[in-house]
C-alpha cells in the first residue's frame, strides 16, 4: 500500500470521537475528484510509493485537466460525431465480447497438474534452441548479408551494419538473440530453426514484410523446471482454443445461426465484380441479408464492406470462403456480444463503468484529433529535426583488418622481423595465427568491439596508416601483428532514404501536435477557471499528517 493510502487510512478511521479529514480534492463542473481516484490514477501510472507533495499535486492538476477537457469535448458537440459513435459501438461489442469470453473460457481454462504432466510427456519439451537472428527489409539484402556471413562475417557485425526494427524498418544496430521451444511463435521461424543443424543459418524466412537470417548458436536440453511457465502458457492456450470453439458452437446453435444462400450468391456476384473494378456502386438490393442470429442480421452492404479486403486474396471467390472468413474474423465477436446482451451483461456495473471510462478516453481523444488536425510538418522542420536525432540512424564505422596473433610479445617481433625480410604475410597468419577466423584473411572490425580484441588493438586499428604492418600491440589472446586494408567512418542513412523520412516527419509531427494540445488545455482550463474548485488543504492533511 503507497503512503497516500496509508495516510487514507488514518484520516477515514479516526478514532476518539476525531472527525475525518475531506477527502474531496477538486470539483470540476459537476464532477468531483476524491481522494480514492487520486490514489487510483498513481497506481495505475505506478509512481511508486513516495511521492512529493509536489507530485501529488501534479497528478491531481492531471486529473482536473482531463475532467475539464470532457467539458469542452461535450460542450463541442463531440459525443455526437459520427465517428466517435462508431468507434464506441465498436469496442462495445468488443468489450461485451470480451467479458463474455472471460467467463465463458478464460476462467475455465487453467491447466492442471496432469495436464501439464501429459504435454511434457510428449518430449517436445525437453528441447531448445538459441537462434541469433537478423531482420532485413527485403530478400535481395537478406540474401547478400546472408553470403558475406558464409564468407567469414561475424554474426553480431552483420547485425550491426545490416539489421533493421522489424516494424518500422529502421536501423537497430545489432542482431537479436532468441530461445525457442517447439511451440514457440512465429511459426515460420521456429519452425525453420529447429530444422537447422547448430553452427548454420537459415536462407531468407519471410516475416512482417520483410525477412529474416536465423543462425542456430546452439540445442539446449532442458528440465521440466526450466520450462515450467511456458508450458503452463501452452497447454492454458490449447484449453482456451479448444473451448472457445465449443462456446461458438453453442452460439451458433442457441442463437439460430443462419447464412442466405440469395444474400451469398449477390455477395459473391458484387465482390467478384470488385475485384475487377473497385469503383463498381453496391447495388440497389444492399439491404438483401446475407446472414442472421438471434435478433440480428447483416446486410449485403455490410458484408460487401467487411469481405471486400480478404476478398482481394482469394485465388477464387465464393459463397465457401465468405462463410469461412466471417466465422473466423466477424462472428465470434458478435455472437459472444448478442450472449452478453442476453444475459443482460451490457446492465452490470463493471460494463456500466467500462462504457462510461471508455466514452470519455474517446472524447478525449477525438478532441485532440480534432485541436490538432491542421498542424502540418515543413521540409526545414523535417531537416531540423533530423540534425538534431541523426545518431539514430547511424552506419557504424569500421576497419577492415588481417592480423597475425600469437602468444608472446617476442614471437611476434620475430615474425614481423621474418614479414619485413621478404617472408609472406598471409602465409604467416595461415601458419602461427591464434585467433579464430582470422586465417580466413581480412576480417571487420567495429570500435564498440574494444572488449573482444583489446583497447590497445583497437586503437591501432582505428589509427595506424592504411597498408603498413603495425605492432607488435598487447591484444586480448597475447600480442598481434597487424595490417589495416580499409578504414570506413561513420555514415548515417540519410532523409533520401523513404524509412528515416518516415520516422523524422513522424516525430516531429508529435512534437508539434504535444505543443498544440498542450497550449489547447492552458487555455481551455483558463477559459473554464470558474468552473474548477481546489481543495489544496484537504490534499496537503494527507501528507502533513503526523
Amino acid at each position: 500500500m503507497s503512503s497516500l493510502s496509508l495516510a487514507l487510512c488514518g484520516l477515514l478511521m479516526a478514532c476518539g470521537g476525531e472527525k475525518p479529514a475531506p477527502t474531496l480534492l477538486a470539483r470540476v463542473g459537476d464532477k468531483s475528484i476524491h481522494i480514492d481516484d487520486l490514489i487510483a490514477f498513481e497506481r495505475a501510472i505506478e509512481s511508486g510509493d513516495s511521492l512529493s507533495a509536489e507530485a501529488h499535486r501534479q497528478h491531481l492538476n492531471t486529473l482536473v485537466d482531463r475532467e475539464v477537457l470532457i467539458l469542452e469535448a461535450r460542450a463541442q458537440g463531440l459525443e455526437t460525431d459520427a465517428y466517435f459513435q462508431q468507434v464506441l459501438a465498436g469496442d462495445i461489442e468488443t468489450k461485451l465480447a470480451e467479458m463474455m469470453f472471460n467467463q465463458e473460457v478464460a476462467e475455465r481454462s487453467e491447466p492442471t497438474p496432469e495436464e501439464i504432466e501429459a504435454a511434457y510427456a510428449t518430449g517436445d519439451w525437453k528441447q531448445q534452441v538459441v537462434s541469433v537472428e537478423l531482420f532485413l527489409p527485403d530478400e535481395e539484402t537478406a540474401l547478400r548479408v546472408r553470403a558475406e556471413i558464409l564468407n567469414g562475417m561475424d554474426i553480431f557485425e552483420a547485425g550491426r551494419l545490416y539489421s533493421v526494427d522489424r516494424l518500422m524498418h529502421i536501423p537497430m544496430g545489432g542482431a537479436q538473440q532468441f530461445v525457442y521451444s517447439k511451440q514457440d511463435g512465429p511459426a515460420e521461424v521456429v519452425q525453420r530453426v529447429f530444422q537447422i543443424p547448430a553452427g548454420s543459418i537459415s536462407s531468407p524466412i519471410p516475416l512482417f514484410n520483410g525477412f529474416v537470417l536465423a543462425y542456430v548458436a546452439e540445442y539446449r536440453d532442458v528440465q521440466r523446471a526450466e520450462v515450467a511457465d511456458e508450458l503452463a502458457r501452452y497447454v492454458r492456450k490449447e484449453k482456451r482454443r479448444l473451448l472457445r470453439g465449443a462456446y461458438l458452437q453453442h452460439l451458433n446453435k442457441a442463437l439460430n445461426l443462419q447464412f442466405s444462400s440469395t444474400g451469398l450468391e449477390r455477395a459473391v456476384a458484387h465482390l467478384s465484380q470488385l475485384k475487377a473494378d473497385d469503383s463498381t456502386p453496391l447495388p440497389a438490393d444492399s439491404n438483401a441479408v446475407v446472414y442472421s442470429y438471434g435478433d440480428a442480421s447483416a446486410d449485403l452492404g455490410t458484408v460487401v464492406g467487411l469481405m471486400q479486403g480478404p476478398a482481394r486474396r482469394w485465388p477464387e471467390i465464393n459463397s465457401e470462403n465468405i462463410v469461412a472468413e466471417i466465422k473466423n474474423t466477424v462472428l465470434p465477436n458478435l455472437l459472444m456480444a448478442a450472449n452478453a446482451r442476453e444475459r443482460d451483461i451490457d446492465s452490470s456495473p463493471e460494463f456500466l463503468a467500462w462504457k462510461s471510462w471508455r466514452s470519455e478516453d474517446l472524447l478525449l481523444s477525438l478532441l485532440r484529433k480534432t485541436v490538432c488536425s491542421g498542424i502540418e510538418v515543413s521540409e526545414d522542420e523535417v531537416v531540423s529535426h533530423y540534425r538534431k536525432v541523426r545518431r539514430r540512424f547511424r552506419i557504424p564505422g569500421y576497419a577492415r583488418v588481417r592480423d597475425v596473433l600469437v602468444a608472446t610479445r617476442e614471437e611476434a617481433v620475430a615474425l614481423k622481423e621474418a614479414v619485413e625480410n621478404g617472408a609472406d604475410f598471409a602465409q604467416i597468419i595461415e601458419e602461427h595465427s591464434l585467433r579464430k577466423g582470422s586465417k580466413k584473411g581480412v576480417f571487420r572490425v567495429f570500435a564498440l568491439q574494444a572488449n573482444k580484441y583489446g583497447s590497445g588493438w583497437m586503437n591501432y586499428a582505428f589509427n595506424v596508416p592504411i597498408g603498413q604492418l603495425e605492432g607488435p600491440v598487447q591484444a586480448e589472446g597475447g600480442f598481434s601483428l597487424l595490417e589495416v586494408v580499409e578504414r570506413v567512418d561513420d555514415a548515417y542513412y540519410s532523409l533520401d532514404e523513404s524509412r528515416v523520412r518516415s520516422a523524422v516527419t513522424r516525430d516531429m509531427q508529435k512534437i508539434k501536435e504535444r505543443s498544440a494540445f498542450n497550449e489547447f488545455v492552458r487555455d481551455v482550463r483558463a477559459r473554464r477557471a470558474e468552473q474548477i474548485t481546489l481543495y489544496q488543504d484537504h490534499l496537503a492533511a494527507v501528507w502533513e499528517r503526523p
